[in-house]
C-alpha cells in the first residue's frame, strides 16, 4: 500500500499536464455553453417581446401599456372606407376613352379626335349600326394674351367615313377641299351650334376645310367661312363666331401620324370591327354547338 500510494504520489509531469488540461478544456467548454445557451434564451425573448410590441403597436398608448385601447368606430368604419375605395379604383376598369391627337402652332393649335357610331338592337340577339361615326377636326386660337389656347372657342369640322377615304387617296400630292353647310342637317350634328335661322340659297354660308401640301413635305390645314368664293364670313344668326380663315401649317412627321390615326379610325366609325367581332364570336359559338345554319 506504502508502495502504491509512492507510485501515485510520483506520477510523471506529462500526466499531470493532460489532467490539468483535461480539467480546464472541461470548464471552458460548460461555460461557453452555458453563455450560449443564455444568449440564445436572451434573444428568443427579445424576439418575443419585439413581436408582441410591434403587434400591439396600434392599440396600445405609451403611458398605459396595461390597458390596451381598441382603435374606435369612428376610425375603423374610415379606415373601411380607405381600403374599399382602393379596392375599387385598382379592380374597376375605365369605361370611357377619349383618343385625340393635337398639334400647337404659333396661334392655333389643330386637334383629331373620333366619335364612334350609334348602335341600335336587330332582332332578338342581333345589334347594328345606327348612325356612323366620324372624325372631328379641331381648330384652337390662341388667347388673346398669347398665353394657352382657347378651347372654348374652337371651330370644328367633322369628317365622315367617305371624306376621311378621300383625304387618304390624294394627300400629299394634290390639295383636297372639303365644304360643309353651316346648319344643321341632322339630328345631333357635330358641326357646333345651329343657326335657328332658314337660310336661302342667296346667302348660304359655307364652312370650309382645306388641307393643302407645302414645301419641305409640310401640310397646311385652313378651315374658313365661305360665301360666293369669300372668306372671312359669318354665318346669318353666329354672331360672335371665332375670327377665320385659321390655320395651321405641321409636319412631315405630323402628317404621317394623322394619315395613320385616319387609316385605323375608318373601321372603328364605321363600327365595322365591332360587329365583326360580335357575327365572329357567334359563328364559332354555331360551329361549336353543331349548329352551322346560315342566316
Amino acid at each position: 500500500q506504502i508502495q502504491q500510494h509512492n507510485n501515485n504520489n510520483h506520477q510523471s509531469p506529462r500526466t499531470m499536464t493532460m489532467m490539468i488540461f483535461s480539467s480546464t478544456a472541461s470548464r471552458n467548454l460548460g461555460a461557453l455553453a452555458s453563455r450560449a445557451s443564455s444568449r440564445y434564451s436572451s434573444t428568443l425573448l427579445r424576439s418575443a417581446a419585439s413581436t408582441l410590441v410591434s403587434s400591439n403597436a396600434t392599440t396600445l398608448p405609451c403611458n398605459s401599456p396595461k390597458h390596451p385601447i381598441s382603435p374606435s368606430p369612428f376610425t375603423s368604419a374610415i379606415n373601411n372606407v380607405n381600403n374599399t375605395q382602393s379596392r375599387h379604383f385598382s379592380m374597376a376598369m375605365p369605361r370611357r376613352g377619349f383618343p385625340q391627337y393635337t398639334i400647337f402652332g404659333p396661334d392655333s393649335a389643330l386637334a383629331i379626335r373620333a366619335i364612334l357610331p350609334q348602335f341600335k338592337r336587330a332582332g332578338n340577339d342581333g345589334v347594328s349600326v345606327e348612325r356612323r361615326g366620324k372624325l372631328i377636326v379641331e381648330f384652337i386660337p390662341r388667347n388673346n394674351t398669347g398665353s394657352g389656347f382657347a378651347w372654348n372657342e374652337k371651330t370644328i369640322f367633322s369628317l365622315s367615313v367617305e371624306e376621311v377615304g378621300l383625304c387618304l387617296s390624294q394627300l400629299p400630292k394634290n390639295t383636297v377641299e372639303l365644304s360643309h353647310p353651316t346648319y344643321s342637317t341632322a339630328a345631333g350634328d357635330d358641326e357646333g351650334p345651329s343657326s335657328g335661322v332658314t337660310q336661302l340659297a342667296g346667302d348660304a354660308v359655307e364652312k370650309m376645310l382645306t388641307i393643302e401640301p407645302g414645301e419641305g413635305d409640310t401640310m397646311t390645314f385652313k378651315i374658313d367661312y365661305m360665301k360666293d368664293g369669300v372668306g372671312g364670313q359669318t354665318p346669318p344668326g353666329m354672331e360672335g363666331l371665332p375670327s377665320t380663315p385659321m390655320e395651321i401649317t405641321i409636319q412631315a412627321g405630323e402628317f404621317e401620324v394623322f394619315k395613320s390615326i385616319c387609316q385605323t379610325s375608318i373601321p372603328y366609325i364605321l363600327g365595322w370591327n365591332t360587329t365583326m367581332d360580335i357575327a365572329s364570336a357567334a359563328a364559332i359559338s354555331r360551329g361549336i354547338s353543331g349548329n352551322n345554319q346560315m342566316y
